[in-house]
């Protein structure tokens, strides 16, 4: 064989040769941490859409009030929208609560963040069974889930500036909301 001929076969073979080898051996082993990883952010996905929802029923509910002045089928119009409001955030919650260890443990054990997922999806179940009357269900439920949005969600640029902070203020609010007893209804 020419000199020219063996320097040209044996890279190519060696390519091949390791090439085949990697396919077999670190190919799979890539697809399946490709699986995972998509899992894990189509969970915390899901999860998002679930903290937005909230926010902005929570901000329907808060917005569009009963108003006394409207005739007859215009406010059992507009209360139908509340209910339907309030059954959306009622489903919401549950489903967090079935479901939290899908997109709790998507995110690191590190400085306690699991946890926190899984302490707001407790305790903002716990806030909207409670007997408060719906419009402090409402506010509390809002003042729980902002800063879950920031902390978790909003742009990295922002968390640095501000996680610290929320991170604070959602564990005061988990505390106080744990400790407290709601109210019964009457």
């Amino acid at each position: 064989m020419s000199v020219w001929l063996t320097s040209v076969v044996v890279p190519v073979g060696v390519s091949v040769g390791a090439s085949v080898v990697t396919q077999l051996t670190v190919g799979p082993r890539l697809a399946a941490r490709g699986k995972r990883i998509q899992a894990a952010n189509d969970w915390r996905d899901q999860f998002n859409d679930r903290v937005v929802d909230i926010l902005a029923l929570c901000g329907n509910l808060q917005t569009v009030t009963h108003s006394p002045d409207l005739p007859g089928e215009a406010r059992s119009r507009l209360e139908g929208e509340r209910d339907r409001w309030v059954g959306q955030i009622d489903e919401i919650t549950a489903w967090m609560v079935d479901h939290w260890q899908g997109f709790a443990l998507t995110y690191l054990g590190v400085a306690g963040v699991r946890d926190l997922v899984g302490e707001y999806v407790m305790v903002s179940r716990g806030v909207w069974l409670s007997g408060r009357d719906l419009d402090e269900r409402v506010r509390l439920l809002k003042e729980l889930t902002e800063p879950v949005q920031t902390i978790f969600f909003a742009s990295r640029w922002r968390v640095f500036a501000v996680v610290g902070r929320e991170r604070v203020r959602l564990r005061e609010l988990l505390r106080s909301l744990s400790e407290s007893s709601p109210p019964t209804a009457p």
